[in-house]
């Protein structure tokens, strides 16, 4: 992986909260190969992509979570005082806190309205502010179902029973209730500039993790959905950046504006939005294009975690999990890299100190 310095600029890719954005990483890596200067900032006592040989500059500010007006004030006062073409958020917080394009999607609740006008669908839902309306809701939409809070103040989880939603603490409400999928997740990772959707990469999951309500842990680009550009298309007519959606068969689930773990997938696959996004910002011509289909891509830990506890809870058997987890040639990794091997070294420290600290004795 060369690393090509030739363009005046650099970018901030700013996460706010303990550094574990595997989105940071991979847009480090990306653009310091296409040429800019890349600045991350720091928050926690760990940040992965400051650990990265492509990272140049590291910059300290608040976390996002203790003091979002601070960590704001921070992120703003290096814009200004560097030559910066622009600044990616890795998190739904920093992308609040900054209160940059795209903020109105994040609050699930609300969403779902524009969602329907632009034509996709959406899952039943029934907003709940308190565990007594969301055992209601749970049992007028059947068990199991997924409960979410309406920003991100936590995972989504799948609960079977009455007992499970009167044990939600109550930091997480409001919540959205929704029926369980059990069909193909998918997703789309894509730019979206003056209307229009110039880079789309379609990817089915196979796997996610946590499971059965997380992230991508294991998948595979596919066919362009048509039908679902058109209605993104118009859902994000006035946003413009990188971006990235979940749905649950044809039916969207979230809206991420911004950089997202899968970048990797979209890149090999010949759709790289990332470094489009930043041509685009320089005033340079980007021509349009969609990812080939077949691209395997992997989060390792995440795929390890997630056959295991498939495994663990009868879903899948022995044979399968070799299956799923046996090398494939020419895969796509969203964190592991032998060309930089600091966020993962980084990453086995932190996992070891956080182990140590559950087992250590109180004193």
């Amino acid at each position: 992986m060369a690393i090509l310095r030739r363009r005046p600029w650099s970018v901030l890719i700013s996460e706010g909260g303990d550094g574990e954005s595997r989105a940071a990483v991979a847009a480090t890596r990306l653009l310091s190969t296409s040429g800019y200067g890349v600045t991350v900032t720091t928050s926690g006592s760990l940040s992965l992509a400051a650990y990265s040989r492509f990272c140049d500059r590291r910059v300290r500010v608040p976390r996002v979570y203790d003091d979002p007006g601070g960590y704001a004030e921070a992120v703003r006062s290096e814009l200004a005082a560097g030559a910066y073409l622009t600044v990616l958020p890795a998190t739904d917080d920093a992308v609040a806190a900054l209160a940059l394009p795209g903020w109105e999607f994040l609050n699930k609740a609300t969403v779902a309205a524009r969602v329907e006008a632009a034509g996709l669908a959406v899952p039943e839902t029934r907003l709940a502010h308190d565990i007594d309306e969301a055992r209601a809701a749970s049992a007028s939409l059947g068990w199991p179902v997924v409960v979410k809070p309406d920003l991100k103040r936590g995972l989504a989880r799948r609960l079977e029973s009455a007992d499970e939603v009167a044990a939600l603490p109550a930091s997480l409400f409001p919540v959205l209730v929704q029926p369980f999928f059990t069909g193909t997740l998918n997703g789309v990772l894509g730019l979206m500039w003056d209307g229009a959707l110039v880079r789309a990469t379609h990817l089915r999951y196979l796997r996610v993790y946590p499971s059965p309500c997380g992230t991508i842990a294991a998948a595979v680009t596919r066919e362009p959905d048509l039908q679902i550009e058109a209605g993104l298309q118009r859902l994000l007519a006035t946003y413009q950046g990188v971006f990235h959606v979940d749905l649950a068969g044809n039916r969207l689930l979230d809206v991420n504006p911004r950089i997202h773990a899968s970048l990797p997938a979209a890149v090999r696959a010949g759709s790289d939005p990332l470094s489009a996004y930043c041509a685009l910002l320089e005033g340079e011509a980007v021509a349009e294009s969609r990812a080939r289909p077949g691209v395997f891509f992997r989060w390792l830990e995440g795929d390890l975690r997630s056959v295991y506890t498939s495994v663990a809870r009868g879903d899948m058997r022995w044979p399968a999990a070799a299956r799923a987890l046996a090398p494939r040639r020419r895969t796509v990794h969203s964190f592991s890299s032998i060309l930089d091997p600091g966020p993962s070294l980084a990453r086995l420290g932190f996992a070891r100190r956080r182990a140590v600290r559950r087992v250590s004795p109180v004193r």
